[in-house]
């Protein structure tokens, strides 16, 4: 190597190194003082990126934990107060057993209804006020557990006529009874208005059905013509048996039914529907559960009504219908539909007809329009059997019909004339079919029409592609109040974000709503014995809010097992990726330490390498 004076090589190279272990020096100190390896995404562009994208996750992962904890808190909170209902309820139970042994004058049963109705009043503060974070946990539709207050005059068992534009109550079964017998018996309610205040259970009460018309149904100053408001609210274990025909809840409706639950009925007759035999009115927001049976030749049968002149919208039946002899028109929704409007509607009915039954259908038996017949946005399902011209959605038409939008996945099992997967018999007029949908696999090569020819538009597709079709259709999904004097269990609904993005597998929800009626009479014997099972059906609607609590307490429990764990793994992961290795960092640390001493001693001596070529001039 030449000696220079401008150039100095060894200075050059002892700097270089001296920078190295320098910047080593510094990054080690970094390192060890942060305890992280990776301080910028310039220590690792790639393990930068991952680490962050970790320490997003952990914070939602602490987040969601935190959300689950409140949850726990909320659902304690409900379970807790319900536990003291349920203590008043054994109580007022057992005071109810005491009253109805009949030892007891005037006065002792005076005194045990006096405790009655102390804690009836507890029980309406309780659910009332059991609030978290200000939000009322037991409050649903209904504000409070107790009967809505109505003017006793104006119920309907108080009556013997009806006032046009009035409005008349409902509370009891006694009601439900008196309206029968006074529509029955030729009272008018035209224009009249009558609110369904409670839930009503029928079990055990002798029933005929409303507006019969006569001993021959052909009276039509004794049909249904008012207007009858649910409120949501539900009829059960309705049961009438007879051969006679115009059977159902209602037999003939020329007004307005809204917003009614049917359950758990078993009724049979000759021609019977559900929730009406025969309506030429507007039917809205209704449903039917249970069992209808069709006894007699040539009658017409429907899970939800019979015969339909009139409109009907929103409504669902879910029954198993029979028939035992030669029925004409048997129907999962209705039997026969001689016009009027159904839409927004569907049946998930079983369907078993007898062999020498006519005209079998998913949702209508037989339709032959007398006047405008069309269904829209309907849906049938379920299965069917028996019946000589059968179909998934209509055992046959006759007349032009318009069907819009209209899907049906039943099982078509009968069919000893003609059968089809959407329609099996279509006799005179051209019906017009736009846009419905059938699941070609689930009856085989079966054809969408067993017998004739329409116009528009109806087609076959898999199960998938019609499960994916019908879950775009706005059908009807609710169920009404909940049997045993409940008024509302349902509507203060809770959605947990118990997990760290948007779709539903993060979401966690449940229903605190409970509240039922309080109305408990122990005076007389028979007020006694009726109250006994008031409060066991009270009793099993709260126990199964507590069996719902306890269902979701055990989620939440699993859900804050799971976050823990992810919360444990995704943690050991980010520190294999970010944190630093103490040990390796502080022999890093000496190591440059000792690299940049002898570099700045090397320095010293490589800048005295001009005054060596300085010696030789």
């Amino acid at each position: 190597m030449s000696l220079t004076i401008n150039t100095n090589l060894s200075s050059l190279i002892v700097q270089s190194s001296l920078t190295k272990s320098t910047n080593g020096l510094n990054q080690a100190i970094e390192r060890m003082t942060t305890g992280f390896k990776i301080n910028g995404a310039k220590d690792n562009a790639a393990g930068y990126s991952i680490a962050n994208s970790m320490g997003v996750k952990l914070s939602s992962y602490d987040v969601a934990m935190d959300n689950v904890m409140l949850g726990t808190t909320l659902i304690d909170t409900a379970s807790s107060n319900l536990s003291l209902v349920t203590k008043h309820l054994q109580r007022m139970r057992d005071l109810a057993e005491q009253a109805s042994n009949g030892t007891y004058g005037d006065d002792s049963l005076n005194a045990i209804q006096s405790e009655i109705d102390a804690r009836t009043e507890e029980i309406n503060r309780v659910m009332s006020n059991t609030e978290y974070n200000g939000i009322k946990l037991f409050e649903g539709k209904e504000t409070n557990g107790a009967t809505a207050n109505i003017d006793e005059s104006k119920r309907v068992v108080n009556q013997t006529t009806f006032q046009s534009g009035e409005t008349y109550y409902l509370t009891t079964s006694d009601d439900l009874v008196k309206l029968q017998d006074l529509v029955n018996s030729g009272v008018d309610t035209t224009n009249v208005t009558f609110e369904l205040m409670n839930d009503i259970d029928m079990k055990g009460v002798s029933f005929r059905g409303i507006g019969t018309g006569g001993a021959d149904g052909s009276d039509d100053t004794k049909y249904f013509k008012g207007n009858f408001n649910g409120n949501e609210h539900v009829i059960s274990n309705l049961t009438i048996n007879t051969s006679e025909d115009m059977v159902g809840l209602f037999a003939v409706s020329m007004g307005n039914i809204d917003s009614l639950g049917l359950e758990n009925c078993d009724i049979t007759g000759g021609m019977v529907g559900g929730l009406v035999y025969m309506n030429t009115g507007n039917i809205t927001n209704s449903y039917v559960t249970g069992k209808i049976t069709s006894v007699g030749d040539e009658k017409s049968v429907g899970g939800f009504v019979s015969g339909n002149l009139g409109n009907i919208s929103n409504c669902y039946s879910e029954c198993e219908i029979i028939t035992t002899d030669k029925a004409y028109y048997v129907g999962g929704f209705a039997g026969v539909s001689l016009g009027g409007i159904i839409k927004n509607s569907y049946s998930v009915a079983e369907v078993s007809a007898s062999s020498s039954s006519l005209y079998v259908g998913g949702f209508l038996g037989f339709a032959d329009a007398q006047s405008s017949v069309s269904f829209s946005n309907c849906y049938a399902g379920g299965s069917l059997s028996g019946g000589g011209y059968d179909g998934g959605f209509i055992g046959a038409l006759k007349s032009s019909i318009n069907i819009t939008d209209c899907y049906t996945d039943s099982s078509v099992q009968g069919g000893s004339y003609y059968k089809g997967a959407f329609i099996g018999y279509l006799n005179t007029g051209t019906s017009t079919i736009t846009n419905s949908y059938y699941d070609s696999t689930k009856n085989g090569a079966m054809a969408d029409v067993g017998s004739g020819t329409y116009s528009g538009t109806l087609s076959g597709v898999s199960a998938t592609e019609f499960s994916n079709l019908l879950k775009a259709v706005d059908l009807p999904d609710f169920s009404y109040g909940g049997g045993g004097g409940t008024v509302n269990n349902s509507g203060r609904e809770f959605v947990l974000q118990v997990g760290i993005d948007s779709s539903d597998n993060s979401k966690l929800s449940f229903d605190t709503a409970l509240g039922f009626q309080l109305d408990i009479d122990v005076t007389t014997q028979k007020g006694a014995l009726d109250a006994i099972t008031a409060i066991d059906n009270i009793l099993e609607t709260v126990n199964n809010k507590q069996t719902e609590f306890g269902a979701v307490q055990n989620r939440l429990e699993s859900v804050t097992e799971a976050l823990s764990i992810n919360i444990e793994n995704l943690t050991s992961s980010m520190s294999t990726i970010k944190d630093a290795d103490i040990a390796e960092e502080s022999s890093n640390y000496i190591k440059y330490q000792i690299l940049q001493q002898a570099s700045a001693t090397l320095l010293a001596t490589a800048n005295q390498t001009p005054s060596i070529a300085l010696q030789l001039l």
